[in-house]
């Protein structure tokens, strides 16, 4: 979250079936297929009340993960939580250029 410029925050991540990312994917963004990645502002779970933590949001990741590596997810689903988005064509390069620095930056990618 350094890299981000993130301090005293909690992302809540979880492991979900296929048909579990396709339910949420249908309920949530309306489209009827299954995801590897959903990202969600505002958590249903909190961090304890007296924790220093703000939640900043959810991270459901589709599992077993079959097509790209589960650091890849989340860093595209971190992004997705502090506004990224990829539905233009200027929004999906911008995304797609940070999610490479953020990779090459924790070892991940060259």
């Amino acid at each position: 979250m350094r890299l981000f410029k993130k301090d005293r925050v909690a992302v809540f991540i979880y492991l979900a079936d296929d048909k579990i990312m396709k339910f949420y994917n249908k309920k949530f963004r309306g489209k009827d297929k299954t995801a590897s990645v959903l990202s969600f502002n505002e958590p249903k779970n909190f961090p304890h009340p007296e924790s220093r933590l703000q939640p900043l949001g959810e991270i459901y990741l589709k599992f077993p993960i079959t097509n790209y590596p589960i650091t890849q997810l989340l860093i595209h689903g971190l992004l997705h939580l502090l506004g990224y988005s990829h539905k233009g064509k200027n929004d999906r390069i911008r995304m797609e250029k940070k999610e490479k620095l953020v990779m090459r930056t924790l070892k991940f990618y060259k």
